[in-house]
């Protein structure tokens, strides 16, 4: 029984910390459009390093 009060009071805790950040737009850790080009850069440096090395 006292695991089961623990168990809700952690999922109380966490619910309120994700309403606190919906209520404020604050979305930590989301990708930018910067992130993905970076992302995409280094994809195709790696693929065309490799290509290159493999000839």
């Amino acid at each position: 029984m006292e695991n089961d009060t623990a168990w809700q009071n952690e999922l109380a805790r966490r619910a309120r910390i994700y309403e606190d950040i919906e209520a404020g737009h604050r979305f930590e850790g989301t990708m930018t459009v910067l992130d993905y080009a970076g992302m995409g850069a280094l994809t195709l440096v790696l693929v065309v390093a490799f290509w290159i090395w493999g000839a």
